[in-house]
């Protein structure tokens, strides 16, 4: 999952390091197409069973990022981003009890509770300096943790079903290509976009579907709070490839947060 993190946080700087970061966002989620159409044809299609699943968590998927869309109108994407991530782990590891019957060891727990923390103090770190996030924005952003958290349900369920990540994430992945597809072709045209991204909308989609393939692997294998919660110390690799690469400033307050995330991988290890 450390891998898988490394893997979400590369392309994410990549996005973000470009001139037209929404842009090329969306350049990846479309491009995750090609190699997933790729894997499918050799993985096939996964179990019928795990359909309904994979339809909800598109289906789930879209207002999340829709409301996600909204709290960075509100303010920072630094500030919103954090606040996103930081609630997910949390609000799964609560929900993964009724919903799996899966509960934690108070070691997990702690850990979980520590990787929230941590990133959360990015997004109010960030906050501090910009002061521009409002109220309504971080209402957004809460509402939007809580639909996340609804759709990795619904995608451990469908990967739990289907029981073949090869064939399992490539279906979910072409479904959310076609869904932004269908909804940016509204806004502006889509040859035009992938041609101006050609290069993230190429190679970008290997490291997204490579990262979603390796967490649908460890949802066979680990409860869903643990499986979240150490994808989202991609947070981590992400200060580290914005300090290193992109000359980003950080202090005292991110160095905290390393640290809060930091233990919380060794104690959802233990």
């Amino acid at each position: 999952m450390l891998a898988s993190a490394f893997l979400h946080a590369s392309w994410n700087a990549w996005v973000k390091s470009r001139p037209d970061p929404a842009g090329a966002l969306i350049s990846v989620v479309i491009g995750a197409a090609w190699p997933s159409l790729l894997l499918l044809a050799f993985a096939g299609l996964p179990a019928q069973a795990s359909w309904v699943w994979i339809a909800l968590t598109v289906a789930i998927s879209i207002p999340a990022q829709v409301l996600l869309g909204s709290a960075y109108r509100e303010g920072d994407f630094a500030v919103a981003y954090p606040i996103l991530r930081g609630l997910n782990p949390l609000a799964v590891a609560l929900a993964a009890v009724p919903v799996f019957g899966e509960r934690l060891s108070p070691g997990n727990a702690a850990g979980v509770l520590c990787v929230s923390a941590g990133i959360a103090l990015i997004g109010w770190e960030a906050a501090r300096r910009s002061r521009t996030m409002t109220l309504r924005g971080l209402g957004f952003a809460a509402l939007a943790a809580a639909i996340s958290a609804a759709a990795a349900l619904c995608d451990t369920k469908g990967a739990r079903v289907a029981a073949d990540p090869f064939a399992y994430a490539p279906l979910i992945a072409s479904g959310n290509a076609a869904a932004m597809a269908l909804f940016q072709a509204r806004r502006e045209s889509l040859p035009a976009l992938l041609a101006r991204h050609w290069q993230v909308a190429l190679f970008g989609p290997v490291l997204s579907t490579a990262s979603y393939l390796i967490a649908i692997w460890a949802l066979l294998h680990a409860p869903v709070a643990q499986v979240v919660s150490l994808r989202e110390t991609s947070m981590l690799f992400a200060v580290a490839i914005g300090a290193l690469l992109l000359r980003e400033r950080v202090g005292p307050w991110r160095w905290a947060a390393v640290a809060l995330v930091f233990c919380g991988v060794l104690l959802l290890r233990s």
